[in-house]
């Protein structure tokens, strides 16, 4: 599960960790104030609630930008090649995080191949390597920060679903079998502890809730295992979550069992980053079987979105089972991953309509970023929530967020190009 960082004194929730004693809170308040009243961080803050208007740039300067900043927090990650999962204004760089690092391998190799940089290509080997020195004994990887090999962290299937997307593109860019081998082991970790229907009831230690439609993310995961190692349990356990994942799904598009949370004082209702992760595993998985209902599926759930992005002109971050908005804020890491899916769409499916929400959503997040301030925490980071005490990953600038906008930026480079050479032809 991936970054619930939410305020308070004893929380188990991702992004805190291991709950902190009471006893050391009035310190901790005292140094969060002090940082918060930086003037950088003030300034993030009061521009947001004023909601001072920003003009976006262009998306190529946005991109290098976002780059920047993962480079920054793959160097605040502790020096061993994981990158922190973010920058808060309450408590400054963050512990690495194995689930997001893992993600963000292929981002920095598809960086790395547009650009002609060798360092991208660099540093996603070291988190690959990185990924090696954290995996747990089992093969899993463990939930949330990592704090050292002294902490003491249970296993996650989504997690460690995500590192093996990591490893499989690090083995396919680089033929080092460590990769494939850390990868399997996870794999058949992944597959021994999931249960009969499909669905994994177990290792989800950060939510409340237990079952989750957005472990499809994670059958993808298994889906490209197999297609390099050619294992039939893992396209077997795939295929078991996939059809666990589509009869979650309503026929207005809306997935049963898709938050993190059961508590009415807690939002109970899926985020788009949650819907969008449902979208994403359901599209990598078509285009590894090329099974229509895939797609099919994720499309439903994608045309509904644009159909609001469009109505509205912003995307609250959190929708019930009726597609009624939930929240006053917009979750940008779902923004960044929404409009990554309408652009991955394939040409039979992306009408204009998609590909127009699509740079519309972009440019929504683009004019959240920071690209000039001198506090080189802040810029070219990505919010968890618009404005940034919204209350997902309140005050907080997330490795994950960066990471989907710049896919995001990425795709639309490519959309784009390939729209000019249509014309051209």
């Amino acid at each position: 599960m991936c970054g619930v960082i939410r305020r308070g004194r004893r929380s188990r929730i991702e992004g805190t960790g291991d709950a902190r004693p009471v006893r050391r809170a009035p310190l901790s308040a005292l140094a969060a104030g002090i940082r918060l009243l930086h003037p950088s961080h003030a300034a993030m803050v009061w521009r947001d609630l004023f909601r001072w208007p920003a003009t976006p740039g262009d998306s190529g300067q946005h991109l290098q930008a976002t780059m920047g900043w993962l480079c920054r927090a793959q160097d605040r990650g502790g020096g061993g090649g994981g990158v922190s999962a973010g920058y808060s204004l309450l408590r400054g760089w963050l512990p690495p995080y194995p689930e997001t690092t893992g993600y963000i391998i292929p981002t920095f190799f598809d960086y790395a191949h547009r650009t002609a940089n060798a360092e991208f290509y660099a540093r996603a080997v070291r988190m690959a390597d990185w990924e090696l020195q954290v995996q747990l004994p089992s093969g899993a990887i463990q939930a949330g920060f990592y704090r050292g090999n002294g902490s003491k962290r249970p296993p996650a299937v989504f997690n460690t679903g995500q590192v093996v997307l990591g490893w499989c593109r690090a083995f396919s860019e680089t033929r080092d079998e460590r990769y494939l081998d850390a990868a399997v082991r996870a794999g058949n970790w992944l597959a021994d502890g999931q249960d009969s229907d499909g669905a994994w009831r177990q290792h989800a230690p950060e939510t409340e809730t237990v079952v989750h439609a957005y472990d499809v993310r994670t059958a993808w995961s298994l889906l490209e295992l197999y297609q390099l190692v050619d294992e039939q349990r893992f396209l077997d356990a795939a295929r078991r979550n996939l059809e666990w994942t589509l009869a979650q799904q309503h026929d207005n598009g809306w997935f049963e069992h898709n938050a993190f949370f059961v508590s009415a004082d807690k939002w109970n209702v899926p985020l788009t980053h949650t819907i969008a992760y449902v979208m994403e595993g359901l599209m990598g998985a078509w285009s590894c079987l090329r099974d229509d209902r895939y797609l099919e599926a994720a499309l439903r759930t994608a045309t509904r979105l644009r159909e609001i992005f469009e109505q509205r002109g912003v995307l609250p971050g959190e929708f019930d089972r009726t597609w009624s908005a939930n929240a006053t804020y917009s979750c940008l890491t779902g923004n960044a991953q929404v409009a990554g899916v309408w652009l991955r769409l394939p040409r039979e499916c992306r009408d204009p309509q998609f590909v127009s929400a699509a740079l519309g959503l972009n440019r929504y997040v683009k004019a959240t970023q920071l690209l000039h301030t001198a506090n080189l925490d802040l810029r070219g980071g990505v919010k968890g929530s618009q404005p940034i005490f919204g209350r997902y990953t309140p005050l907080t600038f997330v490795n994950w967020a960066a990471k989907f906008f710049a896919d995001a930026l990425m795709l639309e480079e490519h959309v784009a190009g390939a729209r000019t050479t249509e014309v051209a032809s």
